[in-house]
């Protein structure tokens, strides 16, 4: 008898060394090596007034210029709320001053009338920048901080967005100048009409009717001329150039890029710089060639450091079929990173992939391969993750081990799925 539960100990032993050696889950020594590059976060809390576990960025971040913040979905609370608060760390303790998202570049602009002068409301500009992303308590937060920082500090932070699915905003303030200067109303009446009857969904316009569109954008872009205030002028023109990525816009390959010139933009026009941008994993990605990350690292190489984000299970904010709900994430596979992160037992944690990479020790090879990763938009999916090669497409990881739905801003509603 005693012999035959040795032999069932000595399987169960066997059988857990096996499934650790096939990648199932880590083992003791891989446990050990990748603890070295671990660095806890004592909370995800923006309010914190101890950011002691934050100065680990001086050294990460070092004279970089460019900061991508990413995220696993777009409705997890943590997530956002700890974006928000290495933003902070970011603005107050590393100078940077520019902080903006993946949303329209127009009707983002629109934060700096309260952040800096008091004016308009965040609600509104935040209900006017279309998707429910941002229409939310956690971010409304932010902007009160950063209003507040402005109230109080010399170096003004810029807010800002980068993406450019509509042409809406753009094409109001194009004709807001032209009211404001009571010029002849006929190139911006023609381009409204052309616009409005031949948009099809989220396609881009034909050749025939971009070519139409863009000879009266250069019309449009002659009245820059006229302009004396630089401000006004650079953002007149940059409308314009909104409106001329809108109507080429046809899949994510054309978005990212114009995403990324966006954000050159951004760049070159507001010097010295330093910028904060935030999107989803898959925009700030350097590993795919199809990313805005892909783009901006491609030219601004050490410059540009990014950063993954990873939960291991509860819920977020998503939209399904137009209608916005709480959904239970599915639980992280035993093969994904998100499971084998959270055997760590820590539950945040900066995880410095561009030093294991670095190394390449046999014990942290399970990072430098392709392995399961949470993939979730403002969807959801039956099956949320994918692979990817994580140590090329970040250079550092912060994990969460529990999510939480984001908090809607009141009228925007919420239906329990």
């Amino acid at each position: 008898m005693k012999i035959r539960f040795f032999l069932i100990i000595l399987f169960m032993f066997s059988f857990h060394a096996i499934r650790a050696q096939d990648g199932n889950e880590l083992t003791i020594e891989q446990k050990q090596y990748i603890n070295k590059f671990i660095y806890p976060l004592s909370t995800f809390e923006p309010s914190t007034d101890n950011n002691e576990d934050l100065k680990v960025l001086n050294k990460f971040i070092g004279n970089s210029d460019i900061v991508g913040l990413g995220e696993s979905t777009h409705g997890s609370s943590e997530v956002y709320k700890m974006k928000y608060r290495i933003s902070q760390y970011l603005i107050k303790d590393l100078n940077f001053n520019i902080f903006s998202l993946e949303a329209n570049m127009p009707e983002s602009y629109l934060m700096n009338n309260y952040i800096s002068r008091n004016i308009d409301s965040p609600e509104d500009v935040l209900r006017g920048m279309y998707f429910w992303l941002w229409q939310t308590q956690e971010t409304l937060a932010f902007v009160e901080w950063l209003k507040t920082h402005n109230e109080n500090n010399n170096q003004k932070v810029l807010f800002d967005g980068f993406d450019m699915q509509y042409y809406f905003g753009a094409l109001k303030q194009i004709r807001d100048v032209y009211y404001a200067n009571n010029y002849p109303l006929d190139d911006i009446n023609s381009l409204i009409k052309i616009l409005k009857e031949n948009k099809r969904g989220n396609k881009k316009y034909k050749n025939k009717i971009q070519k139409t569109v863009n000879l009266l954008l250069d019309k449009v872009s002659q009245k820059a001329l006229e302009m004396e205030d630089k401000e006004s002028k650079k953002r007149f023109l940059q409308n314009i150039t909104i409106i001329r990525q809108n109507i080429k816009v046809g899949s994510s390959l054309t978005r990212d890029k114009f995403m990324a010139e966006n954000v050159d933009w951004i760049k070159q026009n507001y010097n010295p710089s330093k910028v904060i941008i935030s999107a989803h994993n898959f925009h700030v990605s350097k590993e795919n060639r199809s990313s805005m990350g892909y783009h901006i690292n491609e030219k601004y190489q050490n410059d540009y450091i990014n950063f993954g984000f990873a939960f291991y299970e509860g819920n977020y904010t998503a939209s399904v079929d137009g209608k916005i709900g709480t959904f239970t994430s599915q639980t992280a596979p035993i093969r994904s990173l998100e499971s084998n992160l959270n055997s760590l037992d820590i539950p945040y944690f900066i995880l410095d992939l561009k030093s294991i990479k670095k190394d390449n020790n046999e014990l942290g090879k399970w990072l430098l391969k392709d392995i399961e990763f949470r993939k979730t938009g403002s969807g959801t999916k039956n099956d949320e993750f994918r692979k990817i090669n994580i140590a090329d497409s970040f250079d550092f990881l912060i994990f969460i081990n529990k999510s939480s739905h984001s908090n809607l801003l009141e009228n925007i509603k919420l239906k329990d799925t």
